[in-house]
């Protein structure tokens, strides 16, 4: 379970760093499972792998899609008990796991990741960011260092909606505006705002950097910002009947594959029609970052979407309290 300071952290930072989630045999299948994905895409073999272009035309395999569907280690990881309530506390509302994906760096790939926001606050036209707090939940297969590329984060931005990042190169962002490394090992898992800026270097080491990616959200998260998305995905997820039966079979493949599903004693509650909710304390309020949004004065916010440093912004320092305990 999360503490007070470590759910403050998230809402006032963007990122929170959290360590040994998955361990053991669950995390030894996961990454055996990666393994094969992994080989999969690089061999161009199976469907929904991506590549990237590179400078002389050829093409380096970095992602693969619809994790859910290869292997059942990934559905079981999906509800892995204990990380359901640390979501459950830093959204503050019932929610559900609405889409997956695997990032991949293999050895000497040489594919960095531009600076950038994710959707929605990607779109120049997003002057907001939603009330409700929308972040990535980024569970991590190997050692991401500071050589083989992982993620930076500039903190503190995330609550603007979309920021201005055209006007400086990539070396700017990274040195310039108070970018923070998160190094991360096998089991670890990163809360990372869908609005926080973020981007990393290319790996040009014999080492591999590979993260299983779910993003879970609340209701009017997936209604107000990805709903007219997802409605062209052939395989449904929302609120529905059908994806809400998915989401139990996931629960009843965790069983089946003998890992941990105890929801009660995480206080995690299934709740019927609406998904998994987080029943203890310490908990974010419900739009909460609306609450967080209206105390930032208008010149405030117009440095921070100018990606000016705001004074706040820190991942170690504690910050204003918003659970309730």
């Amino acid at each position: 379970m999360l503490s007070p300071a470590q759910i403050d952290q998230l809402h006032r930072d963007g990122f929170l760093v959290i360590r040994n989630v998955f361990q053991g045999r669950e995390l030894d299948a996961l990454r055996r499972a990666a393994d094969a994905v992994m080989q999969e895409g690089i061999s161009r073999q199976g469907e929904h792998h991506l590549y990237y272009d590179m400078p002389d035309g050829s093409q380096r395999y970095f992602r693969s899609e619809f994790m859910w569907e290869r292997a059942p280690v990934f559905r079981a990881a999906t509800v892995h008990p204990d990380l359901l309530a640390m979501i459950g506390q830093c959204t503050g509302e019932p929610f559900l796991p609405i889409n997956d994906s695997f990032v991949c760096k293999s050895p000497h790939s040489d594919v960095p990741i531009r600076w950038h926001q994710d959707p929605p606050c990607s779109d120049p036209k997003v002057d907001h960011t939603h009330p409700v707090p929308n972040f990535d939940t980024d569970i991590y297969l190997d050692h991401s260092t500071l050589a083989n590329g992982c993620v930076w984060g500039i903190p503190g931005h995330h609550l603007v909606g979309h920021v201005d990042l055209q006007p400086y190169t990539q070396e700017q962002l990274f040195q310039d505006f108070g970018a923070v490394p998160l190094e991360m090992a096998p089991g670890d898992v990163l809360f990372h705002c869908l609005s926080a800026p973020h981007g990393s270097i290319a790996n040009r080491t014999p080492t591999t950097r590979r993260i299983f990616y779910v993003h879970y959200m609340a209701r009017d998260i997936f209604t107000d910002c990805y709903g007219h998305w997802m409605s062209k995905d052939p395989r449904q997820r929302g609120w529905h009947e059908s994806w809400l039966a998915q989401v139990q079979c996931m629960l009843e493949t965790r069983r089946q594959l003998g890992y941990e599903a105890d929801l009660d004693a995480a206080r995690v509650a299934w709740l019927p029609g609406q998904g998994f909710d987080f029943t203890g304390q310490p908990k974010t309020p419900a739009r909460y970052w609306g609450e967080l949004i209206a105390r930032i004065s208008p010149a405030e916010r117009a440095a921070r979407k100018r990606l000016s440093p705001p004074a706040t912004a820190s991942l170690s320092a504690s910050g204003t309290s918003a659970s309730r305990t």
